[in-house]
């Protein structure tokens, strides 16, 4: 490349957004150092000049010329001896390429998996998880042609991204998904997937994959419950739903929360559903009033698992002849490692901790052991989850974690593209002296789509049965009665 060609190439580059991810920069670094050996002094470099705040300091030797690091405005400037300028955001003390150890990508995510297996120790990667279980039931004879997959996650978005997985390998799945994992479709909803599924054409039977995962953020500091979400600022959490359940039923006790079976709020069904179905578990493994105030978040979650995976096998009882099909049941916990903050560098690693598996072949259940199928390689994995970032096989746990593919819709390089493209056209919006000629209205037909007129009356709803039926003496005193009968005994 000519130098002519290569400085208006540099000069460009330095014109964009000073928020580019290191690892651009660095790209840019190696692209544009062949085309300007030390010392120099072309125009380009002879126009340029940074100005700083700082004071620079030695970091790094090539061939015995020292780079300079300089941080200024929370920017981190990096002065090349060759005289390339690197900007990027600060972030503390410069890293030596003598000190860059081929091991830290490996370092860096084995440490991300200790912190979910302090609280679930047999966590593994989502991917290794779902290549884990498509070889386990293919051996009995579960694919994605002759199974139709059963899914029952939180009814939260980001829990997408092992629906995403599963119908990778299985196609398009049949949800149950309730609040907190919380089963409310009951017999006549998982008889409706269950007649969708494909049939054999050899022996007329059907085979269903039931998949069932209540959820939890463990973010990558290792701290239980904070997420960050795209395009939110601040932390929300995972599970909403759960931890509402364990504040209140630490708050409140056992006793006023485990409710007659059948009983729900009717504004709010599910989750009252859920918190009175967890009390009634707790219950039944022994807790008390006293002893559910030291339960923490992991706790709760790992009870909400067992709890659903109870109703599952109880509905399947109901709803599943094994006659007549042969059927998968996959448990556990899904666990979301993501950034403490989702705009930054750090990658979001999804997990999963199995808890049951097994599968039901001519009526004879034989239980599977997830962790003794060999995982795939790294590179076998980005092969699979079609992304060359990020993946790494922890020694003897087998343990493979991968980013989330630009599809997603929590991709952290789709959301840099789209605000890289939002920069250029604010750029070049300025550079044509275009800012202000034009604003953004409404379309000209959103006035003529407006009617006046609802679909129904507003008199037209039947929602006033169940507030009358609410505010009914006679009936909350019975209510009350049969309440204090099913309660739990006091000691």
């Amino acid at each position: 490349m000519p130098a002519a060609m290569a400085a208006t190439r540099v000069s460009a580059q330095l014109k964009q957004d000073v928020t580019a991810a290191p690892a651009r920069a660095r790209a840019f670094a190696a692209a544009a150092r062949p085309a300007h050996p030390a010392g120099c002094r072309c125009p380009a470099h002879g126009r340029r000049a940074v100005t700083v705040r700082a004071a620079g300091a030695e970091v790094a030797t090539t061939n015995g010329a020292a780079a300079q690091v300089f941080e200024s405005n929370g920017k981190q400037i990096v002065v090349e001896p060759n005289g390339t300028i690197i900007i990027g955001p600060g972030n503390g003390a410069a890293i030596s390429p003598a000190d860059v150890r081929e091991t830290a990508e490996v370092e860096y995510l084995t440490a991300r998996v200790n912190k979910v297996q302090e609280q679930f120790g047999n966590a593994m990667g989502a991917d290794d998880f779902m290549q884990r279980v498509e070889m386990a039931l293919y051996a009995f004879g579960f694919n994605g042609d002759n199974s139709i997959a059963m899914v029952n996650l939180c009814r939260d978005e980001v829990t997408v991204t092992l629906k995403q997985r599963i119908e990778h390998v299985f196609g398009s799945s049949f949800s149950t998904n309730g609040l907190g994992g919380v089963l409310t479709c009951g017999v006549t909803g998982i008889g409706a997937g269950l007649s969708h599924s494909p049939l054999c054409g050899t022996t007329g039977k059907e085979r269903y994959v039931f998949f069932s995962f209540p959820h939890i953020s463990i973010n990558a500091s290792g701290e239980v419950g904070p997420m960050s979400r795209p395009g939110r600022p601040g932390q929300s959490c995972a599970c909403g739903a759960l931890i509402k359940s364990w504040n209140e039923i630490r708050a409140e006790g056992l006793t006023c929360n485990c409710k007659i079976p059948g009983v729900h709020a009717a504004l709010d069904p599910e989750y009252s559903i859920l918190k009175q179905r967890i009390a009634r578990r707790l219950r039944h493994e022994g807790a008390t009033d006293e002893s559910v105030k030291s339960l923490n978040l992991t706790d709760v979650t790992k009870v909400a698992e067992r709890t659903i995976s109870d109703d599952l096998e109880f509905l399947i009882s109901q709803a599943v002849d094994p006659k007549k099909a042969d059927y998968a049941v996959i448990t556990g916990v899904q666990i979301h490692n993501w950034a403490n903050n989702f705009e930054d560098d750090s990658p979001n690693l999804e997990f999963v901790a199995p808890t049951a598996a097994y599968v039901v072949v001519n009526g004879v259940k034989t239980h599977v052991d997830l962790s003794a199928v060999p995982p795939l390689t790294p590179r076998q994995t980005k092969l699979i989850n079609g992304t060359p970032d990020l993946a790494v096989n922890q020694g003897g746990a087998g343990v493979l974690m991968e980013e989330q593919p630009d599809f997603s819709y929590d991709s952290k390089e789709a959301r840099r593209t789209q605000r890289d493209r939002l920069q250029k056209y604010l750029r070049i919006m300025k550079q044509d002296d275009l800012e202000g000629v034009a604003g953004v209205t409404s379309p000209t037909w959103q006035a003529k789509i407006v009617t006046a007129a609802p679909a129904r009356a507003e008199s037209d709803n039947s929602t006033f049965i169940d507030q009358q039926f609410s505010q009914n003496k006679e009936l909350a005193d019975l209510q009350a009665k049969l309440q204090a009968k099913y309660a739990m005994p006091s000691n």
